[in-house]
């Protein structure tokens, strides 16, 4: 438990001034309705059989201010408390989203991008609700509760104590049934996920599934998960609602217990009415607050496991941090020495002792069977990951030498393989790699790109396109991704099959334009076409030997 309260108060950073003022909000709220009470008592027993006129609705105005400042007071609670909770999940999200999009790639147990989704929207809801409603409330609970304990002792120690004696079997309960919640709730967030995986790959893998005719398969898994994910529900409901009853029984023959002892007290004349209806208030602000206390324990425990969640994805290793490097304007080249790598997940090395030295301003097609390790090559240019063994190293001509990693990829104009885009604008995609480029910057690289029918569209670069480049063709879709890449300020091209959507004409004016308007950075290129690599200046074979090649 002391974990969970560590990175909750943790996370309160930046709204605990809301949450102290909505305690003190809290904290009048709780005097007041004890001063109704009050009020409402010595109206019953003093004003009504001794007052004046006057002194009747001077109390009757008192009375109705009482209510109005708590109305009032509770509005301005609930505004806090959206406001809270708004704020605490943006910042929770925005911080574990910009730790996965910094996190290592390619290293360790993979992750789905449905599951981290769920855990971004359901666990940060969830938590951020715990973190921004229910401490503040808990205080306010504790502090009502002891409240009218302690005016009800004032007006009868007996019954005080009686009420307070209720207390401990809820508090035995609580335990039972914290872990076994705890425990069910964990099985549910993990067939949501589950689920919310399969939908995500169902929608966006839709046209190949209708191809293969199983959407109806499909959709018959989902209808099972989504029948298991109803049982575990109903589960952890029957269960609540066996506990809640067991709660309640225990609060009706408490308030029961306060109704026949008033009874008798105003019977033997022991108490007065106004006292009698006091009792009924008292009982009511002692049994709501244990009542409000025990149903905040099920929303605890299922907080608990979505800090699980969480904090597995925070314990991700990210990578280090870039040290910014000038800007390079000469040729650089890239020399690789005795690389090895193998993923996390695989049983075989994808590179072998692989060594090269890519000279600065040359141009080198990278050809190879699939699994060859071409692909691999480039991320580890990028610093996407880091070789077993072996060291890379980018150098100039006047032998300036830096070790490959997340700081020279500033050096790197990067335009991976198929179909990249994202949804939104035109210019939104484009300005992605550069976020101050000019319009003309943006119209060079389109031209460059074979992308000049983007001017051809009604709204130009303003025109909207959906997931993936929905509502343009696979090749209209790979241009726009290559102009997006060539907007990098970087002098090292690595080109992933750039053009395996186009057709010959147009993929050997492409080359022809890239190749013109770079004419002194370096060129990685690899592809499966000859006749794609004829127009480089070498051309060498993964998995094999490069001298061999």
């Amino acid at each position: 438990m002391r974990k969970y309260i560590g990175w909750i108060w943790h996370n309160t950073q930046g709204i605990r001034l809301n949450i102290a003022v909505r305690v003190a909000v809290g904290l009048i709220q709780v005097g007041l309705g004890l001063a109704l009470v009050w009020l409402c008592k010595d109206f019953i027993d003093v004003t009504i059989r001794t007052g004046s006129d006057r002194d009747v609705w001077i109390r009757v105005v008192v009375l109705a201010g009482v209510i109005l400042g708590s109305i009032g007071l509770r509005q301005i609670y609930y505004y806090l408390g959206i406001e809270a909770r708004t704020r605490q999940s943006n910042d929770i999200r925005l911080r574990i989203f910009s730790q996965l999009m910094r996190r290592r790639l390619f290293e360790g147990k993979s992750m789905h991008s449905g599951d981290l989704v769920s855990r971004l929207e359901k666990d940060i809801d969830l938590i951020s609700d715990t973190i921004a409603s229910m401490m503040p409330e808990t205080l306010v609970t504790c502090a009502k509760l002891a409240g009218a304990f302690l005016m009800l002792r004032w007006m009868d120690a007996t019954l005080a104590w009686v009420l307070l004696l209720l207390t401990p079997p809820f508090v035995i309960t609580g335990k039972l049934i914290a872990k076994r919640l705890r425990n069910m709730t964990h099985g549910i967030r993990q067939q949501e996920s589950t689920i919310q995986k399969t939908i995500q790959e169902g929608l966006e893998h839709n046209a190949v599934l209708r191809a293969l005719e199983s959407t109806g398969w499909l959709t018959t898994q989902v209808d099972d998960m989504q029948q298991e994910l109803r049982s575990r529900v109903n589960l952890r409901t029957r269960f609540s609602v066996m506990t809640r009853s067991f709660m309640a029984a225990i609060f009706g023959l408490g308030y029961l217990l306060v109704f026949v002892w008033g009874g008798m007290q105003l019977r033997n004349g022991a108490i007065t009415l106004g006292v009698m209806i006091s009792f009924l208030q008292l009982v009511g602000q002692v049994q709501h607050p244990i009542l409000s206390l025990l149903n905040s324990i099920p929303q605890l425990i299922h907080s608990t496991a979505s800090i699980d969640r969480l904090t597995e994805l925070e314990q991700l290793q990210t990578e280090t941090a870039a040290t910014p490097l000038p800007a390079a304007s000469d040729p650089w080249g890239i020399r690789l020495d005795n690389i090895s790598f193998k993923y996390a997940q695989g049983d075989m090395p994808v590179m072998n002792h692989f060594s090269h030295d890519f000279q600065p301003g040359s141009h080198t097609a990278i050809m190879g069977h699939t699994g060859a390790g071409k692909t691999t090559l480039f991320r580890l240019l990028l610093g996407l990951t880091e070789p077993a063994t072996g060291t890379i190293t980018l150098y100039n001509k006047n032998e300036k030498q830096l070790q490959a990693g997340t700081g020279t990829r500033q050096y790197m104009i990067y335009v991976p393989q198929g179909n990249t885009l994202m949804s939104g604008t035109i210019r939104y995609n484009l300005l992605l790699a550069r976020p101050d480029a000019t319009d003309e910057q943006l119209r060079q690289v389109l031209h460059t790109a074979m992308a000049d029918f983007v001017f051809d569209l009604t709204n130009g670069m303003d025109t909207v396109i959906g997931e993936t480049g929905s509502g343009l063709s696979e090749g209209q879709a790979q241009r726009i991704a290559i102009a997006r890449g060539l907007l990098r300020p970087g002098n090292i091209l690595l080109l992933d099959e750039i053009s395996s959507a186009l057709d010959e004409q147009t993929e050997s004016e492409l080359f022809r334009r890239l190749f013109t308007a770079s004419p002194q950075k370096t060129i990685l290129l690899i592809t499966h076409r000859s006749s794609v690599a004829s127009q480089c200046d070498k051309t060498i074979t993964m998995g094999t030997y490069p001298e061999e090649a």
